[in-house]
């Protein structure tokens, strides 16, 4: 078999296995809060040609409505809504439906990885490397799996370094870069600013000497970013919503705290191996390759942008949102298989060992090291601290696909309630899946204020101003219904009619330290259960 005939096969054999990994099982578990919010309005946009919050009877109203005016959505970047509005619209409430375009992004962004090797004439060993990379990076995966931006960012970052890096003079490679770019803006505007500063950075320092941009292409594709990517920032923007009351305090400390947690958990989640990247600068003195300098400029340069312009509530969480750096995952594959492959030389044996421990095990990782801390906020973050192959347990995990605790609360009232019953539930985040999952009841207490955009709802959506039929509590925030009653001083006019007894978060999301690979078994049935209450004056 010749060397093109085997890369081929390499590839074909790589996408087989990742439409496995990603697919199956696909719809097993419900929506968390965030793959929900972007399902819900997907829908609204399928339904409505808007973003808009009303939903039937319901209202999607995260954290008070801060990411609304004039009751639409006009936060987050549009792409994702757009992107499985037709899947979601169309799809009875399949969970798998909605996730599948998403998924079909994870596998489109390996195809381009494989392009890629293909263009560059890389060796054989270099797909094999690449390849167990791909299939041993769980984040990867995990992220594959969602509906949500996470893939379909990842694939637009992939595409956009393959036109800028096999770019030619024509118009048309600076039309489908600026192209590309937009969606990515569209995307998700962290990840757009990020990205666009590494291509930036790379160009003045790189770039310029393989290929030399004329003054009609630059202001071809900046023109673009600036009024069409305008227009999208004018609709859905950002600025001056304080979604997560961020705290102007001491913002050089915050900011360079969170530039150091994204190194720690882009580590800890496994996106990339954090000792191999370290080692990059004292190869280039080894081996004068120049990749080993722009490797990790190009993951320091993203790095820092996103600590710089992270929404982070610092006093709630002490983790990063690593859901940013989604897009540096293929970049922190290749960078991996460089140093492995040079620390190996010619050593067969050294080679299959390091990429064992780097894509199959977490030990180069840290294992006990990479430990969360429990907090209150987040009190459901799981600290694994041990050393474990990440992949096993994702696949064990994969054909045992275990309960989910919001899909029992969702059967729970599609069978035991009625139609227009009103339920207030606790915390506000677990609001979402119930109402894609369960969406005849009215989701009340959403807001605090009835002013502005609010003024005209029924008074159920604003707390304490009408008592709902019941309130459905997850866990240890059951403390906080009877710290609201006590607080007013009012007596607590509800009785416990049920209890689903199952760990109260479902701990599905992406990101490892908020993922279990096994149900939780030994909880407390007194306060980390599901209890359901109903209004008995």
């Amino acid at each position: 078999m010749n060397d093109a005939t085997l890369k081929k096969f390499i590839a074909a054999a790589v996408l087989l296995c990742m439409t496995f990994l990603i697919f199956f099982h696909l719809g097993h578990y419900a929506f968390w809060d965030d793959e929900a919010i972007c399902a819900l309005f997907a829908k609204s946009l399928f339904e409505h040609g808007d973003t808009s919050a009303v939903s039937g009877h319901n209202l999607i109203a995260f954290n008070d409505g801060r990411e609304l005016e004039n009751l639409h959505q006009r936060y987050v970047p549009p792409l994702q809504f757009y992107f499985a509005a037709p899947f979601v619209g169309q799809g009875g409430g399949s969970t798998f439906i909605a996730r599948f375009p998403f998924a079909v992004c994870g596998l489109l962004t390996v195809a381009v990885i494989f392009l890629w090797l293909w263009r560059s004439r890389a060796p054989v060993y270099t797909w094999l490397l690449m390849s167990a990379g791909i299939l041993g990076n769980v984040s990867f995966i995990l992220s594959c799996r969602q509906c949500r931006y996470y893939a379909l960012s990842m694939l637009l970052t992939v595409l956009l370094a393959f036109l800028y890096y096999f770019r030619t003079p024509k118009k048309q490679t600076v039309l489908a870069m600026a192209g590309v770019s937009l969606l990515l803006l569209a995307s998700n505007y962290l990840c757009y600013a990020a990205v666009m500063g590494c291509l930036i950075m790379h160009d003045i320092i790189w770039g310029r000497k393989r290929h030399a941009s004329s003054r009609s292409d630059i202001l071809l594709f900046w023109g673009m970013q600036l009024f069409l990517g305008g227009l999208i920032v004018l609709t859905y923007n950002p600025l001056g919503k304080n979604v997560w009351d961020i705290s102007s305090d001491s913002w050089l400390r915050n900011r360079t705290a969170l530039f150091f947690w994204n190194f720690r958990d882009l580590n800890s989640c496994e996106m990339g191996v954090g000792i191999l990247i370290a080692l990059c600068p004292f190869l280039y003195f080894y081996k004068k390759d120049r990749r080993f300098l722009q490797c990790p400029a190009l993951i320091v340069t993203y790095i820092l942008i996103v600590s710089l312009f992270t929404p982070h509530p610092f006093d709630m969480l002490w983790v990063a949102f690593v859901r940013y750096l989604c897009p540096l995952i293929p970049l922190c594959i290749y960078t991996a298989v460089l140093v492995i492959q040079t620390l190996s030389g010619h050593r067969r044996w050294l080679l299959i060992l390091l990429a064992f421990l780097a894509f199959g095990t977490n030990v180069l990782h840290g294992g006990p090291l990479t430990r969360v801390k429990r907090h209150t906020a987040f009190s459901h973050a799981v600290a694994h601290g041990h050393f474990r192959s990440t992949f096993v347990e994702y696949f064990n995990e994969l054909l045992t696909a275990r309960p989910n605790p919001y899909q029992l609360v969702s059967d729970w009232i599609n069978g035991n309630l009625q139609t227009g019953d009103t339920v207030w539930v606790v915390p506000g985040y677990a609001n979402y899946p119930l109402m894609f999952h369960a969406p005849k009841v009215v989701y009340a207490w959403q807001l605090t204020e009835k002013q502005g955009q609010f003024s005209n709802l029924p008074d159920i959506h604003f707390k304490g101003e009408e008592w709902p039929d019941y309130i459905i509590a997850f866990g240890p925030n059951l403390l906080d219904v009877f710290a609201f009653f006590e607080n007013k001083e009012e007596a607590f006019p509800y009785e416990m009619i049920d209890q689903i007894n199952i760990f109260w978060s479902s701990l599905t999301r992406p990101e490892l330290f908020w993922h279990s690979f096994r149900e939780i078994e030994n909880y407390s049935l007194a306060t980390e259960a599901i209890y359901i209450f109903k209004f008995s004056e």
